[in-house]
């Protein structure tokens, strides 16, 4: 049979365990907050969706314009032009193609480790497709909700592990 653990042997694993909490808060809550920005943000001035495989404008050249390191190239294919761009000191990026689009696009954009890949139709989104209002979503990137919830998270753990180290 085990013994028991020292009550310094208690203090020392719940601070090693607060500090792990924080390191792991302390990463996820900038990349949390700047999830929302995209590589691709924006085509033919519509919001892009983060992770939608299909994505409707009616604009023959549309510009797609997005985020990614400061300064890093951005490259890729739409329909059968190829991406060629360079992101600016603020990592803001854009390109338009040159040639009018029509029907269904290919497209396949990447900049390092990031990259986004979906089908662009140039036409009216059909009518079978649920829509909203643009009053009735948060707009992409919202850092609200997501500082709120992690917050809460964080005062929740808090409470949480005081009240463990009280009772220890």
């Amino acid at each position: 049979m085990a013994a028991p653990l020292s009550l310094k042997a208690k203090r020392l694993t719940l601070n090693a365990s607060v500090i792990l909490i924080l390191l792991v808060t302390c990463y996820l809550l900038p990349v949390t907050i700047f999830a929302g920005s995209g590589l691709v943000f924006s085509i033919g001035g519509a919001t892009f969706i983060q992770g939608a495989t299909h994505f409707w404008v009616t604009s023959a050249h549309p510009t797609f314009s997005g985020i990614t390191t400061a300064g890093a190239a951005v490259s890729g294919t739409v329909g059968s032009e190829a991406v060629s761009a360079t992101a600016d000191a603020s990592g803001n990026w854009s390109w338009t193609p040159t040639a009018d689009l029509t029907g269904d696009n290919t497209v396949s954009i990447t900049s390092g480790s990031q990259s986004a890949s979906f089908t662009l139709t140039i036409g009216q989104l059909p009518a079978t497709i649920a829509t909203s209002s643009a009053g009735g979503l948060a707009p992409a990137g919202s850092i609200l909700p997501t500082v709120a919830i992690l917050g809460f998270g964080a005062l929740l753990t808090t409470f949480g592990l005081w009240g463990l180290k009280r009772r220890i």
